[in-house]
């Protein structure tokens, strides 16, 4: 089985709240292709929500989280994730630090997403379509 086909396997877990199990279905995600930073983001937020029933995992999503950031540099969603853990940890001047990283990554891609669109680059959503 390939990563992708891993990894929808255990977004179906991860739905249904079985978090050791998402968390183990990621886990191979990642170990069938280690660039498959879907599968990271699924171990960082499987390991979130499971936080309270094992604090241990808050230190999973954190490693997962910087294995986006280390993948996909400007990951908005991978700093907001380290932020998160670190509030939980009540680290609050890193937790600070995550969260300004993501703001300035969501603020250039908004100002990518402008160029685009004054370019004449941008392909609209389904639901920009429905307004045009």
């Amino acid at each position: 089985m390939d990563a992708e086909d891993l990894y929808f396997e255990g977004l179906d877990l991860f739905a249904e709240q079985k978090w050791p199990a998402a968390v183990a279905k990621f886990k191979e995600s990642a170990a069938a292709d280690a660039t498959y930073v879907d599968a990271y983001h699924g171990i960082a937020r499987a390991c979130f929500e499971a936080r309270e029933d094992d604090d241990s995992l808050l230190d999973e999503a954190i490693a997962a989280a910087l294995k986006i950031v280390e993948l996909t540099p400007g990951d908005v969603t991978g700093y907001s994730t380290l932020s998160q853990c670190y509030v939980w940890k009540g680290d609050k001047d890193t937790a600070e630090h995550w969260g300004n990283k993501a703001r300035v990554a969501g603020w250039k891609d908004q100002l990518t997403d402008d160029k685009r669109r004054r370019d004449g680059r941008h392909d609209p959503s389904e639901d920009e379509k429905k307004l045009i």
